[in-house]
């Protein structure tokens, strides 16, 4: 029987936590001898496989696998797994700090701060700002992510609703918040909207003009999930011009990282009047030094496991 050899694709630059789970399988350089891979943001496509021919398993670092070619991973029999429950807390909190920021319009009132001398004795404060505890907040996705984020969110306002069309009936009731089966119905009835759903075919561009045009006007929209759910950034920035949104919060980047032409990512860099609307994180939600330790963990023993053929878990294909 062929020894198992786990190697590690990428980002990953000292092996301490993975030699003490993996101990004598770990060699961390890929070879043609590799037969299971731990992948952070590597491509792994057909001309990958091809090229690895002994992979006989992949567990990815992260929740989303959409940098893993799953057909042809099927086609050669390659169990491909996930460790989606690690930064649970750090992805919702970003999401809950975008959120609060943006409502409580904090870049613009430093901005404000910073540029007018009068804002301490009672200029006027010409941008719109709510009270949290009157705002109607949409999630778009309640999984492990979303549900986290509703449940923080009720304690800043009772409005909180859902849209997933892919969890059963009563699930409302666990977090007692409002559902709504139709995409376009909590778009138009939300003051803000964050989203929580993985990339898949019926996700990748789904923010687009239509999306956008359901808003409501002067709305809140945050994105922490993936960047390719967003259809173009143009849209984005369009929607900020026209005040259609008041505030744009996000992680990911339709492309990461951003394109040279993305004057989105642009115009922030410039720091221009409009960026004081706009959060920018570098895919960097999940970050903790807790979060990174337990994501390594909970993948090199599920590996160990994939080794010994017992309790594997988060199994995509």
């Amino acid at each position: 029987m062929i020894k198992d050899i786990v190697s590690i694709t990428d980002h990953i630059k000292e092996f301490s936590v993975e030699s003490k789970i993996l101990k004598g399988y770990l060699e961390p350089k890929i070879s043609d001898k590799t037969t299971i891979l731990l992948v952070w943001h590597k491509e792994i496509n057909k001309e990958f496989l091809q090229k690895y021919k002994n992979i006989r398993a992949i567990v990815r670092y992260g929740v989303g696998v959409d940098n893993i070619d799953l057909k042809t991973c099927k086609e050669l029999k390659i169990r491909v797994c996930n460790t989606p429950d690690y930064g649970i807390d750090e992805v919702s909190d970003t999401a809950v700090s975008m959120i609060l920021t943006l409502a409580r319009r904090v870049k613009d009132l430093e901005n404000f701060a910073l540029t007018n001398q009068d804002s301490w004795t009672g200029a006027k404060i010409n941008f719109l700002m709510k009270r949290i505890n009157c705002m109607k907040i949409g999630i778009i996705g309640l999984g492990r992510i979303g549900g986290s984020v509703a449940r923080k969110l009720k304690v800043f306002t009772p409005y909180v609703s859902f849209f997933d069309p892919y969890l059963s009936s009563g699930i409302e009731k666990t977090f007692n918040i409002k559902r709504y089966d139709d995409l376009k119905e909590i778009l138009s009835n939300s003051d803000i909207i964050t989203i929580h759903t993985p990339l898949t075919k019926e996700t990748r561009g789904m923010i687009d003009k239509d999306f956008i045009n359901y808003l409501k006007k002067d709305s809140i929209l945050v994105n922490v999930s993936r960047g390719a759910i967003v259809q173009d950034n143009s849209i984005i920035l369009n929607a900020l011009r026209e005040n259609k949104i008041s505030g744009y919060g996000t992680d990911v980047f339709p492309s990461e990282p951003p394109n040279e032409d993305d004057e989105l990512f642009n115009l922030c860099k410039a720091r221009s009047p409009l960026s004081n609307k706009i959060i920018i994180n570098p895919h960097t939600s999940y970050y903790s030094e807790q979060a990174i330790k337990e994501s390594r963990e909970k993948a090199s023993l599920n590996v160990l496991n994939i080794i010994n053929n017992t309790n594997i878990c988060n199994v995509i294909i």
